[in-house]
């Protein structure tokens, strides 16, 4: 991007000042400088960078500690008052210590650290404590005049950031980064990058490629518009590619699974050769963490984020088979990589390709960076991205945690409210555990006419009605550890005995703007950010649970559950009193025997069920009020109905001959609106991606065959038909498994699982991922180096014959028509069973 040339440069010094609008990449402290420092990308396009040398770093400290805190100070320049702001216990004074040096924060709190000196805000970085002073989330308005920079096009050398209120369309720049190596040696053959910005109107982009006979140096155009520039060898290309993205100058660099592999790797090389890894808007280099085991790869560019796509995609609202670029693409975009084998054949076909075809190589190459641009404009899952820090007021590489996002709006609220954040560690009270969602025992069988009801959004629903929140539970006198503070009127006690301040906590007021704010989001047709609201407040319960999160106890999580367990047995007893069959019930829903007729219309369903739900709501709310005086949040609906609704025994014990309903799994012929129906299937191999394809189809076959004619014989014909096929090879392609490994594979000691032996098989080391297999006559082999024949009882013993006896069994038929797991085997041309001993 041309830079702002000095002409340009503003000067004003007579009149109002003059505002822009812009959006926030990157804040850190600039220690050198002694002063902050601010990137991003202003709302006519310009990239900017903002410093603010007045803002001094500080934190506090209860004041009962200051005679132990002082003392260590002594080598530094510090001021020391009271503070108006509260300790979150509601108690005592707490002393603010503001230094004059950035440098002497770390080395100070390190001291007290070691003395056992608690600070409430220490750990909690300058940036964000200045961001959440000023309420700023992302959009900002910056007041100032500015100057032209070297890498940036404005500089602004002493504004006044403020929280930019209304909407605006700020244009960030991406760029998109892909690599290509040689397997053996390391080095990289070529680099593309993809550019283009949030509203996704054109791309553009370059590969560089560095020559196989280290001889080219010129320049074509490649089949997509793209630049492909022939390098003479390796360090040329990294030279240019560094200049390329200071060149380009986005505010994202992101590629798929680019902090796990491009990253690292383009950092090795550029150290190798002793190129800077200056890649940011500052002269100094980009930094990479490596993944400890704890916390994934992470990366650090001043004045620009790294935002790997691969783990936006995982974390975002759609489920894949496997997270592979070519699976997500083909299923996102209906086409995938120009290379679309794995494992070793891949590796065969880019080496040849490098050699006898550099061109389609280097297309190749940019193929990939611009595949993942492009699903990231199809999935929305940049918006969102966008949206989630706008909200939380993270930094956009964060956007998607849930406990740095929760952290940092709770703390921003308790700005507001002039209350200092709870210090880590410190404790609020004993820790009483927390139980789990509930579970009603499911009855085992094939039903019809199945009505489903559902609390809409439960968790956030009992925060916001009983106000269950992190400063009221502080606060209530019972969890600080002083039982006889307040009285029963001045608390609320869940059933679990966590006790919560009646004085309003921060929590119900979050979750009442957000349902105000996503309904308004439902009624403009804005769905993407419908959907930050929703997973935002969902992410609350898990959050609060957890003791990675400052302000998670499980007593307060357990708050939570309890209640949800009191009004979904509540709401179980009504239905039954009403006369209805309760046949199973998950945390906020239960499923109901309607007693409708055969062939009943949805309308007929709607009328009941909706009728069913406003009497139950009226019961729960009046319910609420009595026991607690409180105005009930709460809303059971009638979500959908099932004309045939299957839940399976539990295998296990039904091969010990006990008959018992397996949770969180089931099935069922879900009616539509237009009285058409469909199967729908949860927690069972069907939606599972640790299945086979073949385990997924067939279930969804045998279902279908159950719900719309029972046909006993007909079902055991297409299961003799498909263990036919399997045993004759047509079934191959439906034979791999998909596993990931969450950790390294040689970190796995006790236990070596088939997807451990398959990724070792392929040498992986340090490294994570989806591993394909099938199961041979030797056991598991990598799709890849696939050697030994397929051991096709293997998948009839567990892919076929499981999911076709666990309908029948739910269906009470005969379990001899299949055989158990190794004991019998099935005479093909009969179509009986026989022993296979």
């Amino acid at each position: 991007m041309a830079k702002v040339p000095d002409t340009a440069a503003v000067k004003q010094e007579n009149g109002p000042v003059p505002s822009y609008r812009g959006f926030l990449v990157h804040a850190y402290a600039d220690v050198s400088g002694n002063r902050l420092f601010f990137t991003g990308r202003l709302e006519d396009g310009r990239s900017f960078a903002a410093a603010d040398a007045s803002w001094r770093p500080y934190f506090h400290i209860y004041e009962y500690d200051a005679h132990r805190c002082l003392p260590l100070l002594s080598s530094v320049q510090y001021d020391c008052a009271p503070s108006s702001r509260q300790p979150f216990e509601g108690t005592g004074t707490l002393l603010r210590i503001t230094l004059r040096n950035y440098r002497d924060r770390n080395r100070v709190l390190d001291l007290l650290a070691g003395a056992g000196i608690a600070t409430p805000d220490g750990d909690i970085k300058p940036p964000d404590l200045f961001l959440m002073e000023r309420g700023i989330r992302g959009p900002l308005m910056i007041r100032g005049t500015y100057r032209s920079g070297t890498r940036v096009d404005a500089v602004f050398p002493c504004p006044e950031l403020l929280p930019l209120t209304e909407s605006a369309a700020i244009p960030l720049m991406l760029v998109s980064a892909d690599i290509e190596t040689d397997t053996r040696t390391g080095a990289i053959r070529a680099v593309s990058l993809c550019s283009a910005d949030v509203s996704f109107s054109g791309y553009s982009g370059l590969v560089r490629i560095a020559d196989p006979a280290g001889i080219r140096q010129d320049e074509i155009t490649g089949p997509r518009g793209e630049r492909i520039i022939f390098h003479a060898h390796e360090e040329s290309l990294l030279r240019a590619f560094v200049e390329d993205i200071r060149s380009r100058d986005p505010d994202i660099i992101t590629g798929w699974n680019f902090l796990d592999f491009d990253f690292p790797r383009l950092a090795d090389r550029c150290s190798l050769f002793r190129i800077p890894f200056a890649l940011g808007r500052s002269p100094e280099p980009a930094k990479f963490f490596a993944s400890d085991g704890r916390r994934s790869a992470a990366a650090l560019v001043p004045g620009r984020q790294i935002i790997d796509a691969l783990r936006i995609a995982r974390a975002g609202p759609e489920r894949f088979p496997d997270n592979s670029l070519e699976t997500v693409s083909r299923s996102v975009l209906g086409e995938g990589k120009d290379v679309a084998s794995s494992g070793a054949a891949k590796i065969e076909e880019l080496d040849r390709m490098y050699g006898a075809d550099p061109e389609g190589f280097a297309s190749y190459c940019y193929g990939d960076s611009e595949l993942v641009l492009r699903i990231l404009e199809k999935t929305g899952l940049f918006r969102l991205t966008m949206e989630r820090a706008s909200l939380t007021g993270v930094s956009l590489d964060k956007a998607w945690t849930s406990v740095v996002s929760f952290e940092r709006i709770y703390g921003a609220e308790l700005f507001k409210r002039d209350i200092a954040p709870i210090a880590v560690g410190r404790a609020t009270g004993h820790d009483e555990g927390a139980a789990g969602g509930t579970l009603l025992d499911p009855q085992p069988g094939l039903f019809r006419n199945v009505a489903v009801f559902d609390f809409r959004s439960l968790y956030p629903s009992i925060m916001r009605t009983f106000n269950v929140d992190p400063l009221a539970y502080a606060r209530s006198g019972v969890a600080a550890g002083t039982q006889q503070a307040g009285d029963s009127r001045d608390r609320l006690t869940a059933p679990n005995g966590a006790a919560f301040s009646r004085e309003p906590g921060i929590m119900p007021e979050l979750i009442a703007a957000y349902f105000r704010e996503r309904r308004a989001a439902l009624d403009a047709g804005d769905t993407i950010a419908a959907h930050v609201y929703k997973i935002l407040m969902n992410s609350f319960y898990g959050v609060l649970g957890t003791g990675a999160c400052r302000y998670g106890k499980a007593a307060i999580a357990g708050a939570i559950t309890s209640y949800a367990r009191k009004w979904l047995l509540l709401s179980r007893d009504w239905f039954v009193e009403q006369g209805y069959t309760v046949l199973y019930g998950d945390t906020d829903s239960l499923f109901i025997e309607t007693g409708l007729p055969e062939g009943s219309a949805y309308g007929e369903f709607l009328s009941l069920c909706s009728g069913l739900a406003s009497r139950l709501n009226t019961f729960i709310t009046g319910t609420i009020d009595r026991e607690y005086g409180l105005e009930s949040f709460l809303e059971l609906r009638f979500e959908k109905v099932y004309t045939r609704f299957l839940i399976p025994p539990i295998r296990a014990l039904r091969d010990a001959g006990e008959l018992r309903g397996r949770a969180k799994g089931y099935a069922g012929y879900l009616l539509g609106e237009d009285s058409r129906s469909e199967v729908e299937v949860k927690g069972m191999e069907a939606v599972r991606r640790d299945t086979t394809p073949l385990a997924r189809r067939l279930q969804l076959e045998l279902l279908d065959l159950v719900f719309s004619a029972e046909d006993r014989d007909r079902f055991k014909d297409h299961v003799v038909g498909t263990i036919r096929s399997l045993k004759a090879g047509e079934l191959d392609r439906e034979l791999i498994y998909r596993k990931r490994l969450t950790r390294p594979p040689e970190s796995y000691t006790a236990s070596t699982p088939p997807q451990v032996k398959a990724a070792r098989a392929l040498g992986w080391k340090g490294r994570r991922g989806t591993v394909e297999y099938l199961w041979t006559m030797s056991g598991p082999e990598p799709t890849a180096l696939q050697t030994s024949p397929l051991d096709y009882d293997h998948y009839i013993d567990s892919q076929v014959l499981p999911v076709a006896e666990s309908i029948a069994a739910a269906l009470g038929w005969n379990e001899e028509l299949f055989p158990h797991k190794g004991r019998r085997r099935l005479d093909l041309e009969s179509g009986q069973m026989e022993l296979g001993l």
